[in-house]
This record gives structure tokens, sequence and C-alpha cells, in this order.
């Protein structure tokens, strides 16, 4: 078992994030940007933590802190990851643990993920974390084509 340590990336972290194979797919330097912020201007309303293996990303999670006008704070998880090779070593539980702690920190009374059925190792994370399964759930998407 490879010893391992979660860490909040910034926006000084970008170059590290691009160079990582964690994600479904190579990261893209203007989402990188955009989620991180830039150098003296973080974005405050993303988070991404990463587990680092030898100071590689091995594992990631990013979430957004939600407002609205009638609910409290809320911080959605949007993704969380691990590389195959370092899975079931408790990586994914202290990402999750990590960001619901930077959640709190930040004022979020409910923190909430949603996943696919048939995704196994999500749900068995989210059930690992004593999460509240919500089964009435149904999901819209649509795919729109930006400006240009």
């Amino acid at each position: 078992m490879a010893e391992w340590r979660i860490r909040k990336l910034d926006p000084g972290d970008a170059d590290q994030v691009l160079r990582a194979d964690v994600f479904d797919g190579p990261a893209l330097q203007d989402s990188v940007t955009r989620f991180l912020g830039r150098p003296g201007a973080p974005d405050t309303r993303n988070l991404m933590l990463v587990a680092e293996v030898r100071g590689r990303i091995e594992g990631f999670v990013t979430a957004v802190l939600l407002d609205h006008p009638d609910k409290p704070l809320t911080l959605f998880i949007n993704e969380l990851g691990v590389n195959e090779a370092f899975q079931r070593q408790g990586i994914g539980l202290a990402l999750l643990d990590a960001i619901r702690a930077e959640g709190r920190a930040r004022g979020c009374g409910t923190t909430w993920v949603a996943t696919e059925g048939d995704n196994h190792p999500a749900l068995a994370l989210y059930r690992a974390a004593k999460g509240e399964e919500t089964p009435d759930i149904v999901m819209f998407t649509w795919e729109e084509s930006p400006p240009g």
C-alpha cells in the first residue's frame, strides 16, 4: 500500500492538474483555469482536492458551493475518482471526508452527490460514508452548444 496525502488545490496547481491522468479525459487548460481561478484571484465557489502518491495525482474530488435565496449554502460534489491501482486503500473515503469538511468550514449545512445506479464503486463508497440514499431522484441533461 502506497503512502498518500490529501491536498486542496489552488490556481498555482494548474500545471499539475493538466498532467494528471485521473480524470475521464485530458484536463483542458481553459477549464482548469476557470475552475481553479487565476493566481491572485482563486475561484471561491469551486473546490478541488487531490490524493497524491509520490507527488502524482492519483485521486481527486471536485465540488461546487451552491447558493440560493431561500436555502442554506450547499456543497454539490461534482465528481470523485481514484486511479484503479490506488482503489480500495481508503483514498476515496478520505477525499469524500475532506471535501465535506471543507464545505462545513465554509458554512454548508448539506452536501449532496448523484451517481448512476450501475456505478457500483461509487454506490459502495457513498453508502460506506453513511450517505442518505434518495431513490426517487430523476435527472435530465441537455447538451448545449456554446456560442461561437
